[in-house]
């Protein structure tokens, strides 16, 4: 849908006199945000931000002209609506929204870049051409600025990008992880530390137990989508499987990974982006809100059994939700119901729906992978029950 401007500024200030929650879609991107209507102007809308969890998510300035779509109803949004309720409910770290003081004498990027440029806060602009950058505004003008750009993963590459304030489209800030940027600023322009990879069956094993010994985290990137890599605590170990206690991107509590050492590609010891993951963990930790209220980070497991018909045994004598991923790369998400002679009975859940589907019949022996005890696991089996 390409909605005219005079449609959008219409939706958007619907949402704004009514405080609805809307799906804001933007142009040539897959990208959409969650949220409601604070402040218009002639050029733009500030939005109150959401992510999946219900939590709040900072605040995005996005310009008219970049809007391809504004939902008011949908299966997202009615799940969205839910779990907002819920995170207040269950009092999770995070539902307290961030405020910005606005006037009216100055346009809202005006506003947005000046108190960031004040404050020294990270912010994540797009332009027109697509490109976004994170980082630190150095210098302000009435038709441009300067970012001083961060890379999370190469301190090396920190770069400086002038931008003419007409191109922009769209800028995040004040977000949960732009937030923790800020307090990582010394961090982030740290001298660079050269990655420590381990690969190699017998060095990632003997790593994997070094790591539990002393309860480094580590990052563990897995041979199918080595792209989605994990990073972690060691909380047991044995001849053929790991579990992983997991931080997020935000240096969070992020449940367990279970999964076996031959689908392990490698491991990263030391690297630009665990120490910053590691300096989150104790931003987090010093404020109260590593761990989510309704989680536990502390449990312990027996690494003399079979970790897999374990975690499946305690799912089934719990009725929690499990995440599973197969040898062939299959993927399932649901209640394992039933486990004997070797084969799991899965209830498989629709998580856009949030109901149960069918029954999965699945051989243990050809589960790599299993995730649990994470925070989407806890909503979803709260909203189905």
């Amino acid at each position: 849908m390409n909605n005219s401007v005079d449609q959008v500024v219409k939706d958007l200030r619907y949402s704004m006199n009514n405080n609805l929650l809307v799906n804001l879609t933007q142009q040539n991107t897959t990208v959409f945000y969650t949220g409601v209507v604070v402040a218009l102007d002639a050029a733009g809308a500030i939005l109150i931000t959401y992510d999946d969890y219900g939590l709040a998510n900072g605040l995005v300035y996005v310009v008219y002209g970049d809007i391809d779509d504004i939902d008011f109803q949908s299966e997202d949004l009615t799940k969205m609506e839910g779990r907002i309720r819920m995170s207040r409910q269950l009092k999770l770290n995070g539902t307290k929204q961030e405020v910005m003081k606005l006037n009216s004498k100055n346009d809202l990027l005006t506003q947005i870049l000046g108190n960031s440029f004040v404050d020294q806060q990270a912010i994540m602009v797009v332009t027109q051409d697509g490109n976004s950058v994170e980082g630190f505004i150095n210098s302000l003008s009435d038709f441009e600025f300067s970012l001083s750009v961060i890379d999370k993963f190469d301190n090396e590459n920190v770069t400086h990008k002038t931008i003419i304030k007409p191109l922009v489209r769209s800028v995040e800030f004040l977000g949960t992880e732009l937030k923790l940027l800020t307090d990582s600023k010394s961090v982030l322009f740290a001298k660079h530390i050269d990655p420590q990879v381990v690969d190699g069956q017998l060095a990632i094993e003997a790593n994997l137990y070094s790591a539990m010994e002393t309860g480094r985290r580590i990052v563990m990137i897995p041979n199918i989508h080595s792209d989605l890599f994990f990073i972690g605590q060691i909380r047991a170990v044995n001849s053929d499987s790991v579990i992983f206690s997991l931080v997020d991107m935000m240096g969070r509590f992020g449940g367990y990974e279970l999964i076996k050492i031959d689908e392990i590609d490698k491991l990263v010891i030391k690297s630009d982006y665990l120490r910053l993951i590691n300096h989150f963990v104790s931003i987090n930790s010093a404020n109260g809100v590593f761990v989510q209220p309704v989680l536990n980070n502390d449990r312990s497991f027996d690494a003399t059994v079979n970790l897999f018909a374990a975690t499946i045994e305690m799912a089934i004598k719990f009725q929690r939700v499990v995440r599973i991923k197969m040898n062939d790369g299959q993927s399932y998400l649901g209640f394992p119901v039933k486990y004997e002679r070797g084969q799991v009975t899965v209830q498989i859940v629709d998580k856009a729906k949030l109901f149960v589907v069918n029954n999965q019949l699945i051989n243990l022996n050809d589960i790599d992978e299993i995730a649990f005890g994470y925070l989407d696991s806890y909503l979803i089996e709260q909203q189905i029950g």
